[in-house]
């Protein structure tokens, strides 16, 4: 399914640069079935409010104290990076950033280790809208 929706979105980025080129009298038309997939892609995009991302966690503790510090201790540090927690119980979570791949997250994350050891890279659900604001 995604292979599928993988080549949809090749062929629709081929067409859509085509008609840039310049070619006004192409004229295109495509399949009912690969019109309704296209229109499952977009909604189903549409659809969902969050997106996979890799993040970094730098503490999980039972001590929602431990918790606080560790979080205010990091805005004080980097206020412009965006800080979360969450509560997984029995634990608290704190993640901060958001990077599309592992590698762009490792040069902060060797940085973090200085002053949170604990700190790893974590896959997350991770809100779109957050992501644009």
């Amino acid at each position: 399914m995604m292979k599928i929706l993988n080549l949809l979105l090749i062929v629709f980025i081929f067409l859509v640069g085509f008609r840039a080129i310049g070619q006004k009298n192409v004229n295109l038309s495509a399949s009912t079935s690969v019109n309704m997939m296209m229109e499952k892609f977009v909604t189903q995009g549409k659809s969902n409010e969050t997106i996979k991302a890799w993040r970094i966690q730098i503490i999980t503790t039972d001590d929602r104290r431990e918790m606080e510090k560790a979080k205010s201790m990091f805005s004080s540090l980097y206020p412009n990076i965006n800080v979360d927690w969450k509560h997984v119980a029995p634990y608290y979570q704190v993640r901060v950033g958001y990077y599309e791949n592992k590698n762009k997250l490792m040069p902060f994350l060797l940085e973090l280790k200085n002053t949170f050891p604990s700190a790893t890279p974590v896959y997350d659900n991770v809100s779109k809208r957050t992501l644009v604001n």
